[in-house]
C-alpha cells in the first residue's frame, strides 16, 4: 500500500504549517502467514549399535543414533498437554510420538521388513506458528525551490511492531531403545529459530 497524506498547509493556504504537515507519504506490505508445515525426527539414543537393520531394512545400516532418522510411531495427540516450562513455551508434546516396533524372529533375530512407523509423509502433521509482520516506510519531500529539486527524508522499518517470527522449533526426538522414553525433553517443542526483531534504516537523498 501506498498513502500520501493531506497536505494541510496547502488546503489550509498557511505556508508555515505546511512545512511541517505537507508532502509526507507512507508505504508497506502487510502479511499474515499460516507456520509452515513439518514433521518431527524420531532416533536413537546413542549407544544403540546392537539395533541394526530393522528400522533401516539394510543389515549392515545401523540406525543408532540420533543422526539416524527413522519415521516416528504417533501414539497420541501432539497437541495436547503442551505449555510452558523452563524453557518457556512448548509447541507439541513430545511424549505423542514413539519408534516403533521392530520385527523379531527366533532368539530376537531382526527379520522382516523396517520397521515404519505410522508417521506418514506430506509437508508434515505439525506447523510452526504463524507470522506477523508489518514492513513500513514514512517519507518526506522537502522542496528547494523548484519540482526538480527535492530532499527526500526517509525511515523505514522492518518487522515495525516486532512481532516474534518463529522459523525452527527443536524436532528432533531422541528415543531409548529399551525403554522408548525419550531422552532430550528440554530440547524438544521449543524454538530454536527466529527471524531479526524490528531493524530500522534511515536515509536523506537530494534530487536534482
Amino acid at each position: 500500500y501506498n498513502y500520501d497524506l493531506p497536505n494541510l498547509g496547502k488546503r489550509t493556504g498557511l505556508k508555515f504549517i505546511g512545512v511541517v504537515t505537507d508532502h509526507w507519504s507512507i508505504s508497506g506490505i502487510t502479511s499474515f502467514q499460516s507456520g509452515a508445515p513439518f514433521n518431527p525426527s524420531c532416533g536413537l539414543t546413542s549407544g544403540s549399535a546392537s539395533i541394526t537393520g530393522g528400522f533401516s531394512g539394510t543389515p549392515d545400516l545401523a540406525a543408532s543414533n540420533s543422526t539416524s532418522a527413522i519415521r516416528c510411531n504417533v501414539i497420541g495427540n501432539p497437541l495436547s498437554n503442551i505449555g510452558t516450562n523452563g524453557n518457556g513455551q512448548v509447541y507439541f508434546n513430545a511424549a505423542a510420538f514413539a519408534m516403533p516396533a521392530l520385527p523379531s524372529g527366533p532368539n530376537n533375530s531382526i527379520v522382516g521388513p523396517p520397521a515404519l512407523g505410522n508417521l506418514g509423509g506430506g509437508a508434515g502433521v505439525l506447523s510452526y506458528p504463524h507470522v506477523t509482520n508489518f514492513d513500513m516506510t514514512l517519507s518526506k519531500n522537502v522542496p528547494l525551490g523548484s519540482e526538480k529539486r527535492v530532499l527526500r527524508l526517509q525511515a523505514q522499518a522492518y518487522n515495525v511492531f516486532n512481532h516474534t517470527e518463529i522459523t525452527g522449533v527443536g524436532n528432533g526426538i531422541q528415543l531409548n531403545p529399551t525403554t522408548n522414553a525419550v531422552t532430550n525433553p528440554q530440547l524438544l517443542g521449543y524454538i530454536s529459530g527466529a527471524t531479526n526483531a524490528r531493524v530500522m534504516a534511515f536515509s536523506a537523498r537530494l534530487q536534482f
